[in-house]
């Protein structure tokens, strides 16, 4: 049991007229061992899409089950307890951190869901570890460490809530290429290790190719593909798509074209290069 869209339609309402932010949106996400990224270009729905799946947004039309729980629920019944079970990043969480030290800004989560202090902080310290964060910091002002020990800090109070599912809005944006592969590799050893499923809204379709067992693409609020990265980025109507080729895939079609090296799809940069030595030595 995971999460399933049925029919689901959106719609933001406007002064004059509505917008319709996603549309008739079928979709089945299992609650273990899936690695899906969600892309598409600015405006096509995917930030809307996935704040369905914990309940921060409701169906206009349509029904989605988050574990079991259907939405839009029955008058008065809670459904905040599926923040706990989806966990949301979303784009910039250092942005969300407020309490006077790091221990406390992780606990907080744990605390709101009725934890007690000791399971709280438990939770916590097991969040702060799995990203990295140093028991030395735990008493410092989250705000007077780098901005990625902060998106970390962040991150580590959606863990800390010790989710089913872990949804993620752009995390790498604006890190640099180190900051970038060291988060995407906490994400990779959660998912696994736990075989937690693991949510990835990208523009970069580097990290799409290297991560992602699966991709759904949506195009102006519909959802226009949903399969295996191998498909998309071999699908005969990519262009249609309107994204662009992760760089292993560019690099390959390159030395085909002008150099004559059999095309062999490979997507992240390890296997381009074992592939390169390999046919170098033949």
């Amino acid at each position: 049991m995971g999460i399933q869209f049925k029919d689901v339609s959106f719609s933001y309402k406007g002064l004059k007229v509505n917008y319709d932010a996603i549309r008739h949106i079928n979709l089945d996400i299992k609650s273990k061992n899936e690695f899906i990224a969600i892309v598409g270009q600015t405006g096509s729905g995917k930030s809307t899409l996935v704040q369905h799946m914990n309940a921060l947004l409701l169906p206009s039309s349509g029904n989605v089950v988050v574990f079991g729980q259907n939405l839009p629920p029955k008058k008065k019944e809670k459904i905040n307890y599926l923040r706990q079970k989806v966990g949301l990043v979303f784009q910039f969480p250092e942005y969300q951190l407020f309490e006077e030290t790091i221990i406390k800004d992780i606990m907080f989560g744990p605390k709101n869901f009725k934890s007690t202090e000791i399971d709280a902080m438990e939770m916590a310290k097991r969040a702060a570890q799995i990203v990295g964060i140093d028991e030395s910091l735990y008493e410092q002002s989250p705000f007077r460490i780098s901005g990625g020990q902060m998106r970390r800090v962040a991150i580590a109070g959606i863990l800390a809530m010790e989710p089913e599912i872990l949804v993620l809005d752009e995390p790498t944006r604006g890190l640099d290429p180190k900051g970038r592969n060291d988060l995407m590799k906490i994400f990779k050893e959660l998912h696994e290790k736990d075989n937690k499923t693991i949510i990835l809204i990208s523009h970069d379709m580097d990290l799409v190719s290297e991560y992602a067992k699966r991709v759904i693409v949506l195009d102006e609020g519909e959802l226009v593909f949903d399969g295996t990265k191998e498909a998309l980025f071999e699908h005969p109507n990519f262009d249609s798509f309107h994204l662009d080729l992760p760089t292993p895939l560019k690099i390959l079609k390159y030395l085909e074209k002008e150099v004559g090296i059999p095309y062999l799809p490979k997507y992240d940069f390890d296997s381009l290069l074992n592939y390169l030595k390999e046919v170098a030595h033949e």
